[in-house]
């Protein structure tokens, strides 16, 4: 009797290790993104929504998503989009990124709270939402750095757009001109515009009668006339622009952009984990902080052109090691930035 049932007890293992072997494991679940580009398409200046759209395609295969785009052609239309685009029920994940399309999912997220939205650039505080932020204050740093060491009259300009906005951007350069040098002086612009280029050359033209002889263009559409100005005046510019200009102009000694590749990559694969079901699954599972990138994470490029002595950028490097090997936060106000302790930057290897 005993051996009967053994034989029995092997015959059904072994039918059901046939079964295992023959079922067939479920397929994985496509994720659908669709990324709502600001008004400025893929047809503008602004490389910004190009690199993201590469970089959706390139997760097609190792991520598994089918991405699907949407130009955001009417800046009064972002929300209207956004609702659209949720409604249909069609996406998984919704992407933008920037300052004004991000305000719009601020404003739509909440009445979609089984929709994931995504950021890039830009905070959104809602329990659907995952955003990914630039620390354009470290970026700046670097770019106050540069202007120090790059300056033969100690005086240095800032110009950006409208006063009050694009602080992180301020704070960061005037504490990177500070680590080298505290005694040189910076003279600040607005431009009152992002589109009139009178007034970037009135800025760059009232900086160079007060004695500057190296611009930072910071956020300011008028970039190309303030360079235009030092091409012809004998002044160097910094740039850290939406826009890219020609760097074989001998004034423009660094172009500094934001990498949006692995950006994309760490964000999308957050939000895969969501919508296939993992921990994330219910809106609230998944970590919604928003996740903060900047120099120790290559999240810039900067390209310093051949006006850029040698030693120069050996002492640029020092500013990424720098970075890389310690916890610096950059103030991003006039507090931080008012009560920094300068004692940090003794004895490093940018300092003149």
């Amino acid at each position: 009797m005993k051996r009967a049932i053994a034989v029995l007890l092997c015959m059904c293992l072994v039918l059901t290790c046939f079964a295992a072997c023959t079922t067939k494991a479920p397929e994985a679940k496509e994720v659908n993104v669709v990324f709502l580009t600001d008004s400025n398409g893929f047809s503008g200046e602004d490389t910004t929504n190009k690199q993201i759209r590469d970089a959706l395609e390139g997760l097609k295969e190792s991520a598994g998503i089918v991405p699907t785009y949407r130009e955001g052609k009417d800046k009064e239309l972002y929300s209207a989009n956004l609702r659209e685009l949720a409604e249909s029920q069609k996406y998984d994940v919704i992407l933008t990124v920037g300052y004004a399309t991000s305000k719009a999912v601020d404003n739509v997220a909440k009445d979609y709270p089984k929709q994931l939205f995504v950021t890039i650039d830009q905070p959104v505080s809602k329990d659907n939402v995952l955003s990914i932020v630039f620390r354009e204050e470290e970026s700046s740093f670097y770019n106050g750095v540069l202007a120090a060491l790059m300056t033969k009259t100690n005086k240095v300009g800032f110009v950006s757009s409208f006063e009050g906005q694009n602080m992180p951007y301020l704070y960061g350069f005037l504490l990177g001109i500070k680590a080298v040098d505290p005694n040189i002086a910076v003279e600040i612009v607005y431009t009152s515009s992002y589109t009139d280029l009178a007034t970037g050359t009135a800025a760059a033209e009232q900086l160079k009668n007060g004695g500057a002889d190296v611009i930072y263009s910071c956020a300011t559409a008028p970039t190309s006339a303030v360079i235009d100005y030092a091409n012809e005046n004998d002044m160097f510019v910094i740039n850290s622009n939406i826009y890219k200009y020609d760097q074989t102009n001998k004034a423009l000694i660094n172009e500094t952009s934001k990498k949006y590749k692995s950006s994309v990559e760490y964000i999308i694969n957050a939000a895969i984990e969501a919508a296939k079901g993992g921990e994330g699954a219910e809106m609230g599972g998944i970590n919604t902080e928003s996740r903060y990138v900047g120099i120790a994470q290559d999240a810039f490029d900067f390209s310093l052109n051949n006006s850029v002595p040698k030693e120069v950028k050996d002492k640029m490097e020092a500013v990424k090691i720098m970075f890389t090997n310690s916890e610096i936060v950059v103030p991003t106000d006039e507090a931080g930035y008012t009560n920094f302790d300068l004692s940090i930057f003794d004895g490093k290897a940018f300092k003149k």
